[in-house]
């Protein structure tokens, strides 16, 4: 089933058709089970779609066929009603004199054979000039709007249906050595101003620079994969904005900005994994390839495993009691940190310390 999946994802993503021989006379059983997986994964569109453009005596049953329609029609109408909050709050902030710079989403779902089939999830917005985050804050408050708190890294709050949040950084590292380094890149690309602008549908935003944003897209990815978990979804944007951006990005810059950040190596691997189990080309990676390594298959399996954020492993979940809640969270971290710890010592050697101080200001 786990090949099943990867081989229609990987179909989808490079917008290829599917080896229709893989899938005839499959059972019920079998397809239910990619379904669930993809839907673990959050890629529901994408693996709905690629299904359906099967030959007939390779489709589903009539059964998925409809729920796979569905599926297709909720996540273009999801996505569809992101962008416009998108073109809403652009007017509005551009009206109030809060320019930002769109991360992640809707930015990286541009990147996609069919962008209207990345499942959405919210509107991250870096609100990178000076004092804007503070006031902004007041702003939308003063809109009516309930504002959630995100530890001072950002806050939120819904409009329209759709969760926004409002970031005063565009992310950051648990380990000081390698935050004070973003910290004076940060302060460079605002100082130039240097935020190339993408067009979704019609609307104007502002992006990361290219190699930075590639950087930022596997940062964030691999944060999430070493606290508890990554799914799929996160990995292909990566991988589709490599794809997208192979002309823009110097190999020997990009793979020096990446060795800076302690980042190279596990970059390697998950672009070595990709090749592997998602028929990625090795000349969409701006660094060196590696041959193999012992945790190509690992992360995979856990990848497989985990599901979208680490939100679906078998087993005992996260409880809904905040402290309980995170003392599950954190004994993961830890289980996680032994186990993936020579990926990358750098950012997950001290994790668990960073994340037992860090829970400790916030518990009590």
């Amino acid at each position: 089933m786990n090949h099943l999946f990867l081989h229609l994802l990987s179909s989808a993503i490079w917008d290829k058709p599917a080896n229709a021989s893989l899938f005839k006379e499959l059972s019920p059983t079998t397809w239910k089970s990619i379904t669930n997986m993809a839907n673990r994964q959050s890629v529901s569109g994408l693996i709905a779609d690629k299904a359906l453009s099967l030959p007939q005596e390779s489709l589903p049953p009539m059964s998925l066929r409809l729920q796979y329609i569905a599926q297709i029609q909720q996540t273009e109408a999801l996505t569809r009603k992101m962008i416009t909050v998108l073109g809403v709050l652009s007017e509005e902030y551009k009206e109030a004199n809060f320019p930002f710079c769109l991360l992640k989403g809707l930015s990286v779902g541009a990147n996609y054979p069919k962008p209207l089939l990345r499942n959405p999830g919210d509107i991250d917005l870096y609100l990178y000039k000076k004092g804007d985050y503070h006031k902004s804050k007041e702003y939308i408050s003063n809109k009516g709007f309930d504002i959630v708190d995100g530890h001072q890294m950002h806050y939120a709050f819904t409009k329209d249906g759709v969760y926004i949040e409002n970031h005063r950084r565009f992310t950051y590292f648990d380990n000081k050595k390698y935050d004070t380094l973003l910290k004076k890149h940060e302060e460079e690309i605002i100082a130039k101003n240097n935020f190339p602008t993408i067009k979704i549908d019609g609307i104007e935003v502002q992006q990361l620079p290219i190699e930075v944003n590639a950087l930022f897209i596997f940062q964030h990815l691999f944060r999430h994969f070493v606290h508890a978990g990554v799914g799929f979804r996160q990995y292909s944007d990566w991988l589709l904005f490599l794809s997208k951006h192979k002309s823009n990005i110097n190999k020997d810059s990009f793979a020096t900005l990446a060795q800076s950040y302690a980042l190279l190596y596990p970059m390697q691997v998950f672009a070595r994994a990709a090749v592997k189990y998602l028929a990625a080309s090795e000349d969409i990676f701006p660094f060196p390839m590696i041959d193999h390594s012992k945790h190509v298959d690992t992360i995979i399996e856990d990848i497989l495993h985990s599901g979208n954020f680490g939100f679906h492993r078998p087993g005992k979940q996260r409880p809904q009691q905040r402290l309980q809640g995170m003392w599950f969270s954190y004994k993961t971290t830890i289980k996680r940190a032994i186990k993936f710890s020579s990926l990358s010592p750098q950012h997950i050697t001290l994790l668990p310390f960073k994340k037992l101080i860090n829970r400790i200001k916030i518990g009590f």
